[in-house]
This record gives structure tokens, C-alpha cells and sequence, in this order.
């Protein structure tokens, strides 16, 4: 009785966050049929062929980097978010703590398009680091920072950033300071304690903010297509050509069904890691 009260009362607490996801559930059932119409502008009858039609080597190379650049700018910030969240932690003082979180939080609470036209201004040909430079007598011609994969990975990691530091922030709360104290008394070093004791305890909190970052870049839009332009094309940029000028509405489904499929792969491939590492952690 009281294990079906205990499921009851687990159901109750889960319906809202059901009834929150229930649309976005029927937007993806809805892509997904638009990805088999036989149509390219309507949805009418069933077809593979706009997957079919996707196996090329233009799409495959999008697919590619999009993988590569959502890693490297995910294994960036997540280097960048442990020291952050660490710091983050060891504040005392209330107002150093709230600046440094509200800095952190800004990516998230600017708009997109204002964070790219930023950095156009700041990485520019003639923006204010190749002025500087210039200026400096360091540099003769500009350095072109834009339209190119390192200004799409360096926008892509700076608006991920807080996705990565808060998760990891709420694992560090968690340390047991009974684990560092007994590391400390049998004599090991600071770096032996952080690399032995410090990282497993944190591994889950570490996979699960890369999950979440490392999603988060693989369907960037806006970024890619304001700092790499029609240089870099990740699947966002080749997904929005497909829509627009080419009015491919199932071609772009089904490109976003692949998308949606590679984010769900590695989302359960992390939570695989993270129970494992659970369960390493509880032996």
C-alpha cells in the first residue's frame, strides 16, 4: 500500500512537468511526419525519400561539423566552468557572489543577436582587437576572426558558459568535506586530492552539464549564422537554407529529426556515464 501511495504521490508531483512537455512532444511527432510527407511543401502520403536525399556529401559535412564544433567549444567551457564554479563557491563576501553570478548569467539574460553583433564589433577587421593591434604596431594586415569556425567557437562558448557552471556549482555544494579532510590527514597533496577525491565525486555533475552544453551547441542557430555566416554551416544554417530560399519543409524535418536523434543519443549515452559513475562513486 504504501509503495503504490509512494508511486501515486511521485505521478502527482511528475503530471506538471508532463502536461509542460506535451507540446513540444507534438511538435517533434508533427516534424517527424513531416519528415516522411511525399511532399516537399505539404504534408501528403509517406516517403523516405527526403532522408534519402540528405545522404550527401554536402549534408554529411555539416553533420561532421557540427559534431566537431559542439565538442570543442563544450570540452572549453566545461575547462572553463570548473575553476568558475569553484570560485563561485569559495566566495564569502554576498556581493562579490551576486557580481560574479549575474556576469556569468549574462550570455543568458542578452539577447542572442546583441551578443553577435558584439563580438562582430570586437573581432572585426576593423573592430577594437585588430585596431588595437594594429595600433600596437604588433599586426600589419587584420586578423580575420569572423566568418570562420573560431568566431563561431568562441560565440558558441561564450553563450553556453552558465549552462555548464551552474550544474557543476550545485556538485561542488554537494562535496563531502569529510572525503577531502581524510584525503588530507593520510597525506596527500592538493592536486593528488582534486584528481582522486575531488573529479569522481564531481563526474556526475561534469557529465550531465556537458550533456546539456554540448546539445545546447549542436543546434545553435543564430550564432553560426551571424559569426561563420554561409562559411560555416552547421545543421542549424543548412536547416534554415533548406526552409528558406528553398521551401524544403520535409528535406528540413528530416534534417531536424537527425538533429533531434544525435542530441538523444548523446543525452542517453551521458546519462549511461552518469549512473555508472553513481554507482563507481557509491562502491
Amino acid at each position: 500500500m504504501s509503495i503504490a501511495l509512494s508511486r501515486s504521490r511521485a505521478l502527482a508531483f511528475s503530471l506538471p512537468a508532463l502536461i509542460a512537455i506535451l507540446p513540444f512532444l507534438g511538435a517533434c511527432f508533427y516534424i517527424f511526419r513531416f519528415s516522411i510527407s511525399g511532399d516537399k511543401g505539404t504534408i501528403d502520403g509517406y516517403s523516405i525519400q527526403p532522408y534519402l536525399d540528405l545522404m550527401t556529401p554536402f549534408f554529411g559535412r555539416s553533420v561532421w561539423l557540427t559534431l566537431k564544433l559542439a565538442f570543442v567549444a563544450t570540452l572549453v567551457a566545461m575547462l572553463l566552468a570548473v575553476p568558475l564554479a569553484f570560485l563561485l563557491t569559495s566566495l564569502r563576501s554576498p556581493l562579490a557572489r551576486r557580481c560574479l553570478t549575474v556576469t556569468i548569467l549574462l550570455p543568458l539574460i542578452l539577447n542572442l543577436l546583441v551578443q553577435a553583433y558584439g563580438w562582430i564589433l570586437l573581432l572585426g577587421p576593423s573592430g577594437v582587437l585588430n585596431s588595437s593591434l594594429r595600433s600596437l604596431g604588433i599586426i600589419d594586415r587584420p586578423i580575420f576572426l569572423l566568418f570562420n569556425e573560431t568566431g563561431v567557437l568562441l560565440g558558441l562558448i561564450q553563450t553556453s558558459l552558465p549552462l555548464a557552471v551552474f550544474p557543476i556549482v550545485s556538485s561542488v555544494r554537494g562535496l563531502s568535506q569529510e572525503h577531502l579532510e581524510a584525503a588530507s590527514s593520510l597525506g596527500a597533496s592538493q592536486w593528488r586530492t582534486f584528481f582522486d577525491v575531488t573529479v569522481p565525486l564531481l563526474r556526475p555533475g561534469l557529465f550531465g552539464a556537458a550533456s546539456i552544453v554540448f546539445a545546447f551547441n549542436a543546434s545553435a542557430f543564430a550564432i553560426p549564422l551571424l559569426l561563420g555566416g554561409r562559411r560555416v554551416q552547421m545543421m542549424g544554417v543548412a536547416i534554415r537554407d533548406m526552409i528558406s530560399p528553398l521551401f524544403n519543409w520535409s528535406g528540413a524535418a528530416a534534417a531536424g529529426m537527425i538533429l533531434i536523434f544525435i542530441t538523444l543519443i548523446v543525452l542517453l549515452f551521458s546519462s549511461w556515464l552518469v549512473r555508472m559513475t553513481s554507482e563507481n562513486v557509491r562502491h
